[in-house]
């Protein structure tokens, strides 16, 4: 089996919260199930384009886009079980991980994960249970169609670097166990809600939708191509 973590902390690892929980996640998953590969990824200071809607992975594989984004989304679809882990920041993830998310869009509404394992993980610096970033984070994993299960979420982190017999340890590892479960049984673990739908379907059935909900039209994507195409070239000149 295959897991691949990501995570959007902007910290250096061993002071990030964020990246100190993966590292404690990933020595319990070894010890649990060793066979296993794990592989993890910090978005921070990856090139990731912003999402500007034009709505073409939608109608075709792959995004207008060429970036890191694209080699990530490769990536989950290649693996068993996927991990996202942010800080909570505002009552959610932070912007580095809301922007991957943007261009993940064809995950929710193809729901290309469908039988993988999913687990949504954060930190806060509230000493209060917050788990907005991790509840938001599930939301788009069910949506992926992920079998997801529920959030791990470490509060009032700058004391929590102990992930043993602790709270917070026993927390995470409960949390790991569930993913376990879901990695090697999707099928129990299916979430009873998402806001994920086939918009290809949907498109395909109301095609005089297209136009007036995305920039669909082969002028655009034409420009687009041609865009990408000078960049491209641009680069490899220098």
């Amino acid at each position: 089996m295959k897991i691949l973590a990501i995570h959007s902390s902007p910290r250096p690892r061993n002071l990030s919260h964020t990246a100190v929980m993966l590292e404690a996640s990933r020595s319990y998953l070894a010890e649990r199930r060793p066979a296993w590969r794990y592989e993890e990824t910090a978005l921070w200071n990856l090139d990731i384009t912003t999402c500007d809607g034009n709505g073409r992975c939608f109608r075709r594989d792959g995004c207008t886009f060429v970036d890191d984004a694209e080699t990530l989304i490769d990536a989950m679809l290649a693996a068993d079980g996927v991990i996202l882990a942010s800080p909570n920041y505002c009552a959610n993830v932070n912007s580095t991980m809301m922007r991957f998310i943007e261009r993940t869009t064809r995950l929710s509404h193809r729901q290309l994960l469908a039988g993988k394992g999913a687990l949504a993980m954060s930190t806060s610096a509230s000493p209060f249970d917050a788990p907005y970033a991790a509840e938001y984070l599930r939301r788009v994993l069910g949506s992926y169609g992920a079998s997801v299960v529920d959030v791990c979420n470490i509060g009032s982190p700058m004391i929590v670097f102990d992930y043993g017999e602790t709270a917070a340890g026993e927390a995470m590892r409960a949390s790991l166990d569930a993913f376990i479960s879901a990695v090697e049984s999707p099928s129990e673990h299916v979430p009873e809600e998402t806001f994920g739908v086939d918009i290809r379907r949907s498109l395909r059935e109301h095609p005089e939708v297209a136009k007036r909900l995305f920039r669909s039209d082969e002028r655009y994507f034409a420009e687009q191509d041609r865009t990408t195409k000078e960049r491209a070239t641009d680069d490899a000149s220098h």
